[in-house]
């Protein structure tokens, strides 16, 4: 595992985990999310900064819907992901603004997959396995009221690290 870019900002669609739980192969297996902001590092800032940036961030924000649509394997991605709809815009100015305010504090480990390439989805089959039960979240409206940031841990898993609402 790449603990160099530990850290990820996520919502979870109908279940959440508890703190310190893994998010995708423990005991509970994989918590459908949305990945806000995909694996990132801190630059010249400690991990307390780094929260209390996110929480300021998001107690600036509200909160929004989103609407799922159909199960689909795109082109350029190994897995097949339930695609995200953005109602109104703020899923997609979520996750720019969030890059803009963070600055040069986070480094991104896949910078290209930001900005005007963010593709919202919930992932849905990893490894060729299905994990989640995408019949549960297709053509949906859920609301986003509730910010996790993951963080990587020595095995192959994230565990839900804090927790902000908006």
């Amino acid at each position: 595992m790449n603990l160099k870019f530990p850290y990820q900002l996520t919502t979870f669609i109908n279940d959440e985990p508890n703190i310190d739980e893994p998010v995708y192969q423990g005991e509970h297996g994989w918590y459908p999310q949305i990945a806000l902001k995909r694996r990132f590092n801190v630059v010249g800032i400690s991990e307390d900064e780094l929260i209390e940036m996110i929480l300021n961030y998001c107690n600036s924000r509200t909160p929004f819907l989103v609407k799922t649509g159909q199960l689909l394997k795109p082109e350029d991605m190994p897995v097949k992901v339930v695609e995200v709809n953005d109602i109104d815009g703020y899923l997609v100015d979520f996750h720019n603004d969030f890059i803009s305010f963070m600055g040069d504090a986070i480094s991104s480990r896949f910078p290209e997959r930001d900005g005007a390439n963010y593709f919202p989805h919930i992932t849905a089959e990893f490894n060729g396995e299905m994990v989640i039960d995408d019949k549960e979240l297709t053509d949906k409206v859920f609301e986003i009221n509730r910010i996790y940031l993951l963080k990587d841990v020595n095995d192959a898993n994230s565990i839900a690290y804090t927790i902000f609402d908006l």
